[in-house]
């Protein structure tokens, strides 16, 4: 073999070890999507308030979750434990039916809440983006199985609806 030939194929081996380190780095994000207009597969609905999934609301391509909480009631999306080593965050939309409500966003392990919570102002104003670090709730690089969003107050809580849920 000519010095040519063996410095192309030293070459093309190169690029071939390099197309699969670019290909194990540009590996996408890990997203556990819990709901969107529907729960995602392998979340169940737990609640204790009265919820309605995937309610129609006018003029919007949401179908969101639609929660009726009385004192301490919450939303409760459960799923079997999945790691969220390489996930951050917890986002979705939630929008009140009536000014100045107020809700607490729990992450669960074991089927237990881990610590107090994150509390959240919710509007009837439109739709709140709300993201919660995972350290925040306690969950993050754990083994989690479930979220809340509760009505921490002593009272009931006008309806809410929550959407677009996510752990990323």
């Amino acid at each position: 073999m000519n010095k040519f030939n063996s410095r192309i194929i030293v070459l093309v081996a190169t690029l071939f070890v390099a197309g699969i380190v670019v290909a194990q780095e540009a590996e996408p994000a890990k997203e556990v999507l819990v709901y969107d207009t529907a729960l995602a597969p392998g979340w169940q609905n737990w609640s204790w308030a009265k919820t309605d999934l995937s309610v129609e609301l006018t003029g919007s391509a949401r179908k969101p979750i639609r929660v009726v909480a009385g004192p301490w009631q919450a939303l409760y999306l459960q799923h079997e434990p999945f790691s969220t080593t390489g996930m951050t965050k917890l986002s979705l939309l939630v929008q009140g039916s009536a000014p100045d409500g107020e809700v607490r966003i729990f992450a669960l392990i074991d089927a237990k809440v881990v610590g107090e919570g994150k509390p959240v102002k919710i509007s009837n104003t439109g739709w709140t983006q709300v993201v919660v670090p995972l350290v925040t709730l306690g969950v993050e690089d754990k083994v989690m199985d479930g979220i809340w969003v509760q009505n921490a107050s002593a009272g009931d809580l006008p309806k809410f609806y929550v959407t677009e849920i996510k752990i990323h």
